[in-house]
């Protein structure tokens, strides 16, 4: 009988040890993402908020939501688009190439270009106010990061 005793205990023991271990292992990957959150934030803060303050919340922003859009939290951007009788998904976390907010900067849709070309009064002519390759690919990486924001909502910079 004392064979038996000893050998559940060991088996216990053995069982809540691997249990233990393997908790361990579960709870790793916590950092790791608390690291990401950091490291996308860092990149948020760098390189999206000025884009987005320079060029996207001053018509898509608190004060303002052309087309039913704000782009100054992250609340807001996953939220989408709201119309009369809808919502569109402007985004997709994780793909940038399932997400509207990328077609619109790339000018990929003559009828959605972001930020929209504008009439130059001085000579008249429309002027490109397409977003630079480098802030394109900045967003396309943001976006594959799953759109990371800052704590504070982004504002518009007074131009």
């Amino acid at each position: 009988m004392g064979r038996s005793t000893t050998g559940k205990r060991v088996l216990i023991l053995g069982a809540a040890g691997a249990l233990a271990l393997a908790a361990g292992n579960l709870a790793s990957p916590a950092p790791a993402r608390a690291a990401a959150d950091e490291k996308g934030v860092a990149f948020f803060e760098a390189k999206i908020r000025p884009i987005l303050a320079t060029n996207c919340v001053g018509c898509h922003g608190e004060e303002k939501q052309k087309g039913g859009l704000r782009l100054d939290t992250r609340e807001h951007l996953i939220a989408g688009a709201k119309g009369d009788d809808k919502t569109e998904k402007v985004v997709e976390p994780g793909s940038p190439e399932k997400s509207k907010i990328i077609e619109a900067v790339e000018y990929k849709n003559e009828d959605t270009q972001m930020p929209p070309p504008k009439k130059n009064k001085a000579t008249g002519k429309t002027d490109n106010m397409k977003l630079t390759d480098a802030q394109i690919a900045d967003l396309k990486e943001w976006v594959k990061m799953g759109v990371p924001y800052g704590t504070a909502p982004v504002a518009a910079v007074k131009k």
